[in-house]
């Protein structure tokens, strides 16, 4: 169980939206990154205030689906970054939650995943990889980005180490 103390330092002010940015230390992870840059995972944040949760919306090779964030960070293996939105965004929040949900339990998308090695990929909602899934939550389209390429999208504030 990793150290959450930085994560709970921030939590509170996570948002739905919000990017999480991962750098992993697996295997798979160096691969991603040595194609793609610093980063080898993004997911978004969802706040259930009502229940006083923070989830995140993930895909990975079982889909997409929403998985409680204290319980994601407590077994990732590498660092984490937060990077909430900007203000201007703030009336979206509700809608890119609404996005996120409607694709829970869509199925991963290994082709695309292995074609954006190469080349670049249009986003498609049949199938996800992580940072398509953020990228058509966000309400964009065309060619979907990769892990490393989310933070530049600049619709996002500084980003902040959480794990």
């Amino acid at each position: 169980m990793n150290d959450l103390t930085r994560y709970h330092i921030h939590r509170d002010k996570m948002q739905t939206g919000d990017l999480l940015q991962f750098s992993g230390n697996g295997i798979i992870s160096k691969i991603i990154k040595a194609r793609t840059g610093k980063f080898s995972h993004s997911s978004l944040v969802i706040n259930f205030n009502e229940y006083g949760r923070r989830m995140t919306m993930t895909a990975e090779n079982r889909g997409v689906y929403p998985v409680l964030l204290s319980e994601y960070l407590g077994e990732y293996d590498g660092r984490v970054y937060w990077y909430p939105l900007k203000d201007e965004w703030d009336a979206r929040r509700r809608l890119i939650g609404g996005r996120m949900l409607d694709m829970s339990g869509i199925g991963y998308d290994w082709g695309s995943l292995f074609t954006q090695a190469i080349a670049k990929v249009s986003a498609n909602p049949r199938r996800l990889f992580c940072s398509e899934l953020c990228f058509l939550a966000y309400g964009f389209d065309g060619k979907a980005p990769n892990p490393s390429e989310m933070p530049k999208l600049g619709i996002f504030k500084e980003p902040v180490r959480i794990l």
